[in-house]
């Protein structure tokens, strides 16, 4: 039977620097009771800065890690935090939250935080949101909310705020006015802001792009490829599957990659056959990437096939 954590033991540790604390002390923090978390928050603002940007990022990597771990009270009150370091990994640590008062935080956040990381991390959040609305998943009203909110902040003086900000409204890819951004954004000499307007076409599912997407498996840029074929399995765009080929032998490891996992989403027989003989291969990476991209072809192709092996 596990030793079971103590709450006020491992509060104790990460406030004292004078002792040092394990990842495993940590998980104390974890659905916190009411009356845990009132201690957990008059204490936090005591404990030294480098201290709390430590344990912020382990709580974090901790709930990567294992599922039955839940910060979620933790990470709410640590977006509150001075330090922008700390906000940045809250909000990384709220990934899956998807609840109407984490949008309405993540909507202030990207548009009046002072710290460009934190406002970039912010609009990489609202990418979920987005997706759960061109899923169906939000009410019009709260699609509305994020479109707009997304929109306000799209002509952000800061590049990384407005990249993100153009990759959520991908998913709004049939919006006029985001297929004139993500136009203007393509047409841009800016590479960070062209592999931006890619990531947009693929989210938004608009083969009105293929065009472009096509062009950009032969360019010079290794992330532009990238992006590229990440694009075309968003859109299992099976009128790119050649070129989409051709970048599994590319010399960018990163670029060989997108491509496997596109042809997967891509499917028919000749992502087929790529695949089969990339998972024969002697390259170990290569051939696990291929069995998955074949197994996600295959659940496409028929769902009922893991039903069937149960």
């Amino acid at each position: 039977m596990a030793e079971k954590i103590n709450f006020q033991e491992s509060l104790a540790k990460i406030i004292d620097t004078n002792q040092t604390f394990s990842t495993r002390a940590l998980t104390a923090f974890s659905n916190m009771e009411p009356e845990n978390q009132g201690r957990f928050e008059i204490a936090w603002p005591l404990i030294q800065l480098d201290r709390r940007r430590r344990v912020a990022k382990a709580l974090v990597e901790l709930a990567e890690d294992n599922i039955n771990l839940d910060f979620t009270a933790a990470f709410h009150f640590m977006v509150k935090d001075q330090d922008a370091q700390v906000r940045g990994s809250a909000i990384e640590g709220l990934w899956e939250d998807e609840s109407r008062d984490w949008l309405n935080k993540l909507l202030e956040l990207v548009a009046k935080d002072p710290d460009e990381n934190v406002r970039e991390k912010a609009a990489l959040g609202l990418s979920n949101f987005a997706y759960l609305a061109e899923t169906g998943k939000l009410t019009d009203r709260l699609t509305k909310k994020v479109h707009d909110g997304l929109f306000e902040q799209l002509n952000s003086k800061d590049l990384g705020v407005s990249r993100r900000v153009l990759e959520a409204l991908g998913y709004f890819g049939q919006d006029e006015g985001v297929i004139r951004a993500i136009q203007e954004a393509y047409n841009n000499d800016d590479e960070l802001l062209k592999a931006s307007a890619l990531k947009a076409m693929g989210r938004s599912i608009n083969k009105r792009w293929l065009p472009e997407v096509g062009k950009e498996m032969t360019s010079a840029e290794p992330a532009l490829r990238y992006e590229a074929a990440t694009a075309a399995g968003e859109m299992s765009a099976d009128e790119l599957t050649q070129p989409v080929i051709r970048l599994v032998e590319d010399p960018d490891r990163e670029v060989v990659l997108a491509a496997v996992w596109a042809l997967g989403q891509i499917g028919g027989p000749e992502s087929s056959r790529t695949l089969k003989a990339l998972a024969n291969g002697d390259d170990e990476v290569l051939a696990n990437a291929a069995t998955e991209a074949l197994t996600e072809l295959s659940f496409a192709s028929n769902p009922l096939n893991l039903m069937n092996h149960r």
